[in-house]
């Protein structure tokens, strides 16, 4: 079995983060040649960005999400097996697919397909970040790796829930995200023992 540093491996994962997050941000713009003359024309193009802001929100705040519950459970070693550097390149891989699926329903939002993209694109982060809790399992971590666990499960449904959505109302489906709110209603976990590293 091959090993690899894990400093490496958590700097290209950052790295990625925060470019995805960065790239994000870019959909949100006015065409360069909108023939606009008043304050009032140019409020209501702004406000009539509110579909691709609401779906930057989302994302932004998805990605930021992940990246938090990949940082709770870094273990303390200094290498990675190979077999859990395979499972985070697939991670990574769609977390850089994400500004694609998040400006296709941005402009198409009120279609049920690009939902069903963007939607399934959440659920298989949510999937994928299961089997690396599993993975990143320290001593003194049970607690974290359970609510991380119970936020990923709320987190796919939602998504789910916004695919079905979208059959009958594709313009309301991204509000489904709105249940991932319900995570903060539960007390935060407590580490066992002493957190690593």
């Amino acid at each position: 079995m091959r090993w690899f540093p894990k400093a490496r491996v958590e700097a290209l994962s950052d790295g990625i983060f925060a470019f995805a997050m960065t790239l994000l941000v870019l959909d949100i713009r006015l065409p360069a040649d909108l023939p606009i003359t008043s304050p009032q024309e140019l409020s209501a193009q702004i406000f009539g960005l509110w579909p691709q802001a609401l779906t930057y929100l989302i994302s932004f705040f998805v990605l930021g999400a992940l990246w938090r519950a990949g940082i709770e459970l870094r273990r303390a070693e200094e290498t990675i097996a190979g077999g859990l550097l395979r499972v985070w390149l697939v991670y990574l891989f769609f977390i850089t697919a994400l500004p694609f699926s998040s400006a296709l329903v941005a402009h198409y939002g009120h279609m049920a397909p690009a939902v069903w993209l963007y939607a399934g694109h959440m659920a298989i982060l949510g999937l994928l970040t299961l089997p690396l809790t599993h993975f990143e399992v320290a001593r003194g971590q049970k607690a974290i790796i359970v609510a991380t666990r119970r936020r990923m499960l709320l987190f796919i449904a939602s998504a789910v829930l916004a695919a079905v959505i979208a059959c009958f109302s594709p313009r309301h489906a991204l509000w489904a995200f709105g249940l991932n709110i319900l995570d903060r209603l539960w007390p935060a976990p407590r580490s066992e023992g002493r957190r690593p590293g």
